[in-house]
């Protein structure tokens, strides 16, 4: 038995570790299960000459799965609309502090993988990603949306399809340093960045380091 079963009240959901899979679980009832490890281990894990930088297309993946604080969940059909993947967000967004692992630096590289193999219309995920990503943000965490043809650019070279994957699915994990890129758009964004990576600096002062970088970047998007 999982010792760790944790069940979404409002969607059902139950991630299971997906390199410690519990066989009173479901996860590997599902045919897929199989092709996602490969898919973490073969690509997240690994590097990519189109990357940009060195070292592997995740740098947090390999510690996750060292340290089984990856979990995930499969939603099998195709009737998975939004109402129901808001569902699944908002009962993830409960429960991701309460898988384990808890303690850091562990807990900092947890993963819950919410997928889904049926769907071919990715436009709700896209939607689903897009309305919530704030809360997260504001929790420190970010939800990030992965599915085949996803054409969201890669940091360090746009034209690298960054989440790209075999299945689509909604990723979520807590904030790194190196996610500023993705959060720099936003005041509420950048005061959450702040928060968490400069807690020293006065509040008056991020408010006004939040301003000046979100005109910068406001700035060097209008001159592209």
């Amino acid at each position: 038995m999982n010792p760790h079963r944790i069940v979404g009240t409002r969607s059902g959901i139950e991630p299971v570790n997906l390199f410690a899979p519990d066989p009173a679980t479901h996860i590997d009832l599902h045919p897929r299960a199989a092709e996602l490890r490969r898919w973490t281990r073969e690509y997240l894990c690994r590097p990519h000459p189109d990357l940009g930088r060195s070292g592997p297309v995740c740098p947090y993946t390999n510690h996750a799965i060292a340290n089984h604080s990856l979990w995930a969940a499969f939603f099998a059909g195709t009737s998975v609309d939004a109402e129901c993947l808001t569902a699944i967000i908002d009962d993830l967004y409960d429960m991701f502090p309460a898988l384990p692992p808890w303690d850091e630096p562990d807990c900092k590289f947890k993963a819950v993988l919410a997928v889904f193999p049926d769907l071919t219309d990715y436009a709700d995920i896209d939607a689903v990603q897009h309305d919530q990503k704030s809360r997260f943000v504001a929790k420190g965490l970010m939800l990030g949306q992965f599915y085949p043809g996803c054409t969201v650019p890669g940091l360090r070279n746009p034209a690298f399809p960054a989440l790209d994957a075999p299945l689509p699915m909604l990723a979520i994990r807590h904030m790194a340093a190196t996610d500023f890129p993705f959060l720099s758009s936003r005041h509420e964004w950048v005061d959450s960045y702040l928060k968490i990576f400069a807690p020293a600096i006065p509040k008056f002062i991020t408010s006004a380091m939040s301003d000046r970088l979100v005109q910068t970047t406001e700035a060097s998007d209008g001159n592209h």
